[in-house]
C-alpha cells in the first residue's frame, strides 16, 4: 500500500504557488522578466499581447523597452534572471517580513482615521432600513393591497379618436394588465397572427384530431391544405421524416441501465427527495439489483 501511494504521489502535477515569499520587491523582478520574456518572444514572429506589454511596461516604468535590440533584451533577461535568484535566497523572507510590517500599521492607522466613514456608512444604512420598513408598513397596511391600484387603457371614441380611460376596479386592473402583456410578449397573435397560429393550421393541430394530424404530417399522408402561402407550405413539406427513419426504442436494457450509472457522479442526489445515486451505483454490481432498479424506472 505504501509504495502505490509513493507512485500516485510521484505522478502529481507538483504546484509551485507560494514557494516564494511574496513581497513588492519580488513582483518587480517577476514583472521585468515577463516584460523581456515578451518581447523576445515577439522578435520570434510569435502572437503576444501588446496590451500586456504595455501594461508591464508602465508597471515596471519602463517606456522605452520596446527599442531594445533582441541581444540587449536577452542581457537584460540573463541579469534580471541572477539578481532575482540572488534576492529570493538571501532577501524574500525579510521583504516578506517588512511588507506584513508595513501592512499591519497602515491597517491600525486606517482604523484610526477610518471613524467618520464608519459614521457615515451606519448613517446610510440606517436610512436605507428605515426606508424599507416604511414601504413594508405602507404596503401591509388596511386597506391597502400591495399592488396596482390604478391603470389607464386605450379606449376609441365613436368619434374614432383613441382616449385614456382609468380603470380602478380590481378585475380591470387585472384584465388590461393581461392585455398588455399578450400585446407586447405574443409574438404569435400580435400584431400580426402567423400561419401556425392560424386558420386552418390551428384548428388541425389544436383540436381533437392534433395527435393524429401530426402523426399524418411527419409521415407525409397529410394533405397541406390550401389557402396558405408558399414559406409556410415549404415549412410543412420539410417536416416530414426523411427515408429509412426508424423511431427511437422507448425500453431500457440492462447494458444502457448499468452504461449509464457507471458514467454518473456518485455525490449528487437524483431528486430532492429520492434515492441517492450512490444506490443505483452499488446496485449496477449486482445484476439482481440492477434489474429491480431497471424495472421500477420503467413504470409509468
Amino acid at each position: 500500500m505504501y509504495d502505490i501511494c509513493r507512485k500516485a504521489e510521484a505522478r502529481c502535477r507538483r504546484v509551485t504557488n507560494g514557494a516564494v515569499p511574496w513581497s513588492p520587491q519580488i513582483q518587480t523582478f517577476w514583472d521585468r522578466q515577463s516584460l523581456w520574456k515578451l518581447l523576445l518572444k515577439g522578435r520570434k514572429q510569435c502572437q503576444v499581447s501588446s496590451r500586456k506589454i504595455r501594461r508591464l511596461m508602465k508597471k515596471t516604468k519602463l517606456p522605452d523597452a520596446w527599442k531594445k535590440t533582441t541581444v540587449e533584451l536577452e542581457t537584460a533577461l540573463r541579469n534580471d534572471r541572477k539578481e532575482y535568484l540572488h534576492a529570493k535566497k538571501n532577501h524574500a523572507v525579510s521583504w516578506r517580513k517588512e511588507f506584513l510590517t508595513v501592512q499591519v500599521k497602515k491597517s491600525k492607522k486606517k482604523q484610526w482615521t477610518s471613524r467618520k466613514a464608519r459614521d457615515r456608512f451606519l448613517r446610510l444604512r440606517r436610512m436605507k432600513q428605515r426606508e424599507e420598513a416604511r414601504r413594508r408598513r405602507r404596503a401591509q397596511s388596511k386597506g391597502s393591497t400591495g399592488g396596482l391600484q390604478a391603470i389607464q387603457v386605450e379606449e376609441t371614441l365613436p368619434t374614432g379618436q383613441v382616449d385614456l380611460r382609468t380603470l380602478t376596479d380590481r378585475r380591470q386592473v387585472k384584465q388590461g394588465c393581461m392585455q398588455e402583456n399578450c400585446a407586447r410578449y405574443d409574438q404569435t397573435r400580435s400584431p400580426y397572427t402567423t400561419p401556425p397560429m392560424d386558420k386552418p393550421l390551428y384548428s388541425m393541430f389544436t383540436g381533437a384530431d392534433a395527435e393524429r394530424n401530426s402523426h399524418a404530417l411527419l409521415e407525409g399522408r397529410l394533405p397541406i391544405p390550401d389557402g396558405i402561402d408558399s414559406y409556410t407550405k415549404s415549412f410543412l413539406e420539410q417536416c416530414r421524416f426523411h427515408q429509412g427513419h426508424s423511431m427511437i426504442p422507448m425500453e431500457v436494457l440492462p447494458d444502457d441501465h448499468t452504461y449509464f450509472w457507471s458514467c454518473n457522479p456518485e455525490n449528487k442526489g437524483l431528486e430532492p427527495h429520492g434515492l441517492h445515486n450512490g444506490h443505483f451505483k452499488a446496485g449496477i454490481y449486482s445484476p439482481m439489483v440492477a434489474q429491480c432498479d431497471l424495472s421500477s424506472a420503467t413504470y409509468p
